[in-house]
C-alpha cells in the first residue's frame, strides 16, 4: 500500500502535529486542489513520501475546505499564506517553507538531506 499523506482538518489536529513535531520531523503541505501549480506539486509530494523510508510524519491540509486549519497554520506558526506552500516543522518550529515549483522531489530530498538525514 502506498504512503499518504495524513489530512489535517481542523485546527485542535494541527496543534497536536505541531507538538508531535518535537518528537519527529513533520511536512505540512498547503494545497488549493483547484491550482494547476499545487496539483503538480503535490504530486512531486506524493511521489517522495512514496519513495522515502525517513521517519517523518506527512500532512496535507485542502486550503479551500479547510480554511480555519489553513488560517491556523499563519497564526500558530507566525508564518505568511502561499498556496502550494510545504513547510517543515522540527521541535515545534518551522525549520524550512517553500512555495511555488520549488516543491519539487529534488528539492524536499535536498531539505530533507539538510534538516534530518544525520
Amino acid at each position: 500500500m502506498a504512503k499518504k499523506p495524513k489530512k489535517i482538518s481542523d485546527p485542535v489536529e494541527l496543534e497536536k502535529v505541531i507538538k508531535r513535531s518535537s518528537k519527529k520531523p513533520v511536512f505540512i503541505f498547503k494545497h488549493d486542489a483547484m491550482n494547476q501549480e499545487s496539483e503538480d506539486a503535490f504530486q512531486e509530494y506524493v511521489d517522495f513520501i512514496e519513495d522515502t523510508e525517513e521517519n517523518i510524519i506527512f500532512t496535507v491540509i485542502y486550503v479551500r475546505e479547510d480554511t480555519e486549519v489553513s488560517e491556523a497554520v499563519e497564526e500558530l506558526l507566525e508564518i505568511s499564506h502561499d498556496t502550494p506552500q510545504l513547510i517543515l516543522l522540527i521541535d515545534e518550529e518551522v525549520a524550512w517553507d517553500d512555495t511555488g515549483d520549488n516543491i519539487n522531489f529534488d528539492n524536499i530530498n535536498d531539505v530533507v538531506n539538510e534538516y534530518i538525514t544525520e
